[in-house]
């Protein structure tokens, strides 16, 4: 096992720009790069892993539903019976401090409790009850929180569902850098697929037509079938552009 990252693969990209393409650092990155029999699994997993953020912002929009307006009701009303109560009682208090001498009447009201915030409660008894119902009945309908937690949960399953696809059939050890205490470095910087890819796109974004990582120009099967699944024939160009080296 390759327990740490120690190839400056970032240097290793500038030396092929550079290169008269008589040098070769393909195999530091200790992955196939004849057969390329590594490119369907990184096609695979890359793929696996847009599904599964797109999953993960599913999840983030179905927690934003609109609440259920019969939900939103009973919210509300609840929310109100508790600061009425909470409120007559304070009310109780203060008059009570009031009535023995304490503290004058509205003084009383403003050093104990929260009654800025409470105040607004007052404005309720200037629109009725079915006043408020018709205000919430206008809403949107909404979604039912029963609903909301069945959606997010078979979101989750699904996505435990491609995350075990990843770790069980995309992720061999010899695809990761590892780190002093053995452990995989993080996705992408960790992965060698992905830090190939990357390198190999620096490269055929400054040499003209289809190149390897070191700037030569393609020849077999293998490698015009890995240049066109791993997309680099979209890579934009930089000019001024090299011509490819030849083997």
């Amino acid at each position: 096992m390759d327990i740490r990252l120690t190839v400056d693969f970032d240097h290793a990209i500038r030396e092929a720009l550079a290169s008269s393409g008589q040098m070769s650092f393909k195999r530091r990155y200790r992955i196939d790069v004849d057969k390329y029999s590594w490119v369907g699994n990184y096609a695979r997993d890359r793929k696996t892993r847009k599904e599964i953020k797109s999953l993960k912002e599913k999840i983030t929009a179905t927690q934003q539903s609109l609440i259920d307006r019969d939900e939103l009701r009973v919210m509300f009303e609840a929310g109100v019976k508790q600061t009425r109560e909470t409120f007559l009682k304070l009310l109780k208090t203060n008059l009570a401090r009031a009535q023995s001498h304490e503290s004058g009447v509205m003084t009383a009201f403003y050093e104990y409790g929260n009654i800025p915030t409470e105040l607004p409660l007052l404005a309720l008894s200037l629109v009725s009850g079915e006043e408020i119902a018709d205000a919430i009945a206008s809403l949107p309908e909404g979604v039912k929180r029963e609903k909301v937690g069945k959606d997010i949960e078979a979101l989750k399953g699904e996505i435990t569902k491609l995350s075990n696809v990843i770790e069980k059939e995309l992720s061999p050890k010899d695809r990761w850098f590892y780190d002093d205490r053995g452990n995989p470095l993080p996705y992408p910087a960790g992965c060698r697929w992905s830090k190939f890819v990357e390198g190999w796109k620096k490269v055929v974004a400054r040499f003209d037509g289809k190149v390897d990582i070191e700037g030569c120009a393609l020849k077999t099967e293998d490698e015009f079938a890995a240049f066109h699944m791993l997309e680099l024939d979209r890579v934009p160009k930089l000019t001024p552009l090299r011509t490819p080296w030849e083997r």
